[in-house]
Order: C-alpha cells, then sequence, then structure tokens
C-alpha cells in the first residue's frame, strides 16, 4: 500500500505532465521540469483556476487524496471499472416575459336591402354572393356577424321592432359562414312593402347599442346596403335630416354606421348617414358613403374595407410560464455497476481528465465538509449523483475538454486535510 506522501507525490507529477516553465511543455519534462515551475509562480490565485499558488496550471485541484483499502484489497492491486459520467439534466419552469399582438374581435350587423328592385335591377343574386364570399374570407375569422333584411313582415319603423333582431344571430366566423349561407340561399325578395330605411336604421343602430351593453369588449358597427330611395314605406319617414339623425344619435351613443350604396339608391341620403354616423370617407371620389353602384359585386370589397376598418389591435406584455431543459452544472448521475454485480457506495471514485491531466477527487461526507478537489454523494444514503464541491466546479469548467469518469469497484479516495 502507498503511503499519504507517495501517493501525493505520484498525483503531483501526474497533473505536472505538459507545466513546465515554457508554456506548451509536455511529457518528459521529469521532477525538475515540475519543480523548476514552482519558483515561476507569482501567488496570484487568479492565475490559477485550480487553487493551487505552488504549482502552474494544469494542477491537481485542492488537497491530496488517500486510498481507503478494503481489508481484501490490503495486499493486491484494485481493478475498477472505468465509465465516462453522464451529466444530470432536469426540467423546470421558467417565466419569460414577451410581447403579444391580438386582434379585438368586432361584430358588425349587416342590414341588407331586398325589396323589389334589388330583384328588378339584378342586383340580388350578385349581392347575397358577395356577402356570402365576405364571410367565408379566411381574412374574415374571428369577426362576429349577423343578418337581415329590410323590408320584413311585421317591421316597426317607429322604434326598429323586427329589423333589430337578426334573421342571422351574431356569431363567429368561419363557423357562422354556413349559417349566413343558407339564410342568404333561402332568402325571397318582398314583392312590396317600399324602402323602409327608417326601420332598417333603427333596428341596426339599436341593436349593435345593446350588443356593446352585453360586450364591454367588442365593437359592433351598423352596416345598411341598399338601392333605393326611402319612399313607398308606409308609416316611415322619407326625410334625410331624421334618417341620419338616427346615425349621429346612435354614433354618440358609441355606434359607428356605415352607408353603402347599390346602383339606384340616394347617394346624397347616404353620404349624410354616414358622416353622422361616424363612419370614415369610404368613396375615393367626391362622395363619402360606400359606392358599389359600379356592380353589387363590388359589395364584397367594401366589407373587407369595413372589416379592416373596424379591426382593433392591441400589443401589451405578458410573462409566459413554460418549461426549459436545463444540464445540471458540476453534477453527474451515477452509473449503474456492471451486470451481475452490486453498487457499493463505499467502492466508487472520481477522476477528471482532459488534455496533460489525469485528476483524482476526493469524497467528502457532505456539502459542508468541501473544499477543492473534493466530491460528496447527493444523498449519502441513497445516492444517485455525485457533486462536485464548488471549490472545484469552476476549475473544471475552465479546464479546456475536461471529462468526468466515475471508477467502480475499488475503495472511494477520502480527500484528505
Amino acid at each position: 500500500m502507498f503511503s499519504k506522501r507517495e501517493v501525493l507525490i505520484s498525483l503531483l507529477m501526474a497533473a505536472g505532465l505538459g507545466c513546465g516553465s515554457e508554456p506548451g511543455a509536455g511529457a518528459g519534462s521529469g521532477p525538475d521540469s515540475m519543480l523548476a515551475g514552482r519558483g515561476t509562480d507569482n501567488g496570484d490565485p487568479a492565475d490559477n483556476p485550480f487553487g493551487n499558488s505552488d504549482v502552474m496550471a494544469p494542477a491537481p485541484i485542492g488537497m491530496p487524496v488517500e486510498p481507503r483499502p478494503e481489508p481484501d484489497e490490503a495486499d493486491g492491486e484494485c481493478g475498477a471499472v472505468t465509465l465516462q459520467a453522464e451529466q444530470v439534466m432536469v426540467e423546470e419552469m421558467v417565466e419569460v416575459e414577451s410581447v403579444v399582438t391580438e386582434t379585438l374581435p368586432a361584430a358588425i350587423y349587416v342590414m341588407l336591402d331586398q325589396s323589389r328592385s334589388m330583384v328588378n335591377n339584378n342586383l340580388w343574386v350578385p349581392a347575397t354572393n358577395a356577402v356570402s364570399q365576405f364571410v367565408n374570407d379566411p381574412a374574415s375569422a374571428g369577426f362576429d356577424v349577423a343578418l337581415q333584411y329590410f323590408p320584413i313582415s311585421g317591421g316597426v319603423c317607429a322604434d326598429g321592432g323586427g329589423y333589430k333582431t337578426p334573421a342571422v344571430a351574431v356569431g363567429r366566423l368561419p363557423e357562422h359562414a354556413e349559417q349566413i349561407d343558407d339564410s342568404l340561399d333561402n332568402a325571397n325578395p318582398a314583392g312590396g312593402g317600399g324602402t323602409p330605411i327608417e326601420g332598417a336604421l333603427r333596428g341596426v343602430t339599436e341593436f349593435c347599442k345593446q350588443f356593446q351593453t352585453d360586450h364591454a369588449d367588442e365593437a359592433c358597427v351598423a352596416v345598411l346596403v341598399t338601392d333605393g330611395l326611402p319612399q313607398n314605406s308606409s308609416g316611415c319617414s322619407e326625410n334625410d335630416n331624421v334618417l341620419a339623425g338616427i346615425a349621429g344619435a346612435a354614433f354618440m351613443a358609441g355606434v359607428t354606421t356605415f352607408a353603402v350604396g347599390l346602383d339606384g339608391a340616394d347617394f346624397s341620403l347616404l353620404d349624410q348617414i354616414a358622416m353622422q354616423g361616424g363612419a370614415p370617407d369610404c368613396d375615393p371620389g367626391p362622395g363619402y358613403a360606400c359606392d358599389v353602384s359600379g356592380g353589387a359585386s363590388q359589395l364584397s370589397n367594401v366589407l373587407a374595407t369595413i372589416r379592416d376598418t373596424v379591426t382593433r389591435v392591441e400589443t401589451h406584455t405578458e410573462v409566459v410560464t413554460h418549461t426549459e431543459q436545463r444540464i445540471l452544472d458540476c453534477e453527474w448521475a451515477l452509473p449503474a455497476p456492471p451486470s451481475g454485480e452490486q453498487f457499493d457506495r463505499n467502492k466508487v471514485n472520481v477522476k477528471m481528465t482532459a488534455p496533460g491531466v489525469d485528476q483524482a477527487l476526493g469524497r467528502v461526507d457532505s456539502p459542508s465538509a468541501c473544499a477543492a478537489g473534493g466530491w460528496h454523494y447527493d444523498n449519502p444514503s441513497a445516492p444517485a449523483r455525485i457533486i462536485v464541491c464548488p471549490q472545484s466546479c469552476d476549475a473544471i469548467r475552465e479546464t479546456p475538454d475536461a471529462r468526468i469518469d466515475v471508477l467502480l469497484g475499488c475503495a472511494t479516495e477520502l480527500l484528505v486535510e
């Protein structure tokens, strides 16, 4: 059995390989070279990451280690099994701040003219196709849409009765598009009843006011689509000021009203409705209301413009928690013993190797006993991991190509003071 002094000299000489007085001195320099290196150290710990001011790097980490032989090993050599240690990977919850941009929902209530002129002027089919195209547009996903027609049986001009109840209840696209398509396919333009714009305006704006009361975080916009004049509508006002005033009162209550005119519409009236209703200028020409008199098929583009106009985008910062994998620093998993052998906590050794370094580390009993060159178990009674003492961890990290091996089968070498 080696004496403490012989073990220490052996470890120092092994670590001294490649440590001459000149950088890069390699094996073969001998003891004289190692001794010569002693006198050149300035004693500054910052110059030596291994914490030894007497020997130039690479040098043994900290204090020497002492073999602790088992009785049956006292007169013979031990054959250890060397296994590369595996670093421990753990999962942990991490909070990260991120900037989130989201499109806030908005509702659109479309009030579509279905008077006799829509059929007579060949506007009905292209207009309904345009509405269908809009609700099936992927860009419309996330919007809430409701649909009603005018005139309808039982519609009331004085308070919008009948018109403020949608034929197709409000619902979110794209799922809701099928119900709107079914309604458009089954709708029958009225044979009479004139063009009761007053009832339609009161109904569409009253619905939106109530919707916004019930959904404080969602805007509702009214969209009136017509091809006619406010005439032949028994009991309904045909006065431009009265009709535009309905939109103005709704705007004061927070509801925006868009007016869309097909071929034959009274654009003088529609311009007033749109302006007092708070809608932005929708006509690149001299008008103000949305003008699709050039073809009812243009209605889908106008509805898309309205959609984009009322889209609200909100940006805010939120903290997101997610799982990240992290390698435990200077901790390694105990390898399984060779097949057919029992694990013995007192027959485990730890060695660091690197170019020019072959360093044995010594075990300490607990973290409180840690010193340079030491390691300990995570749980001495049921060990699963090897943890290198903090005093040695930095030196290991700073050693290029450092590798930790676990040797099984030989009596554990203890760190001695």
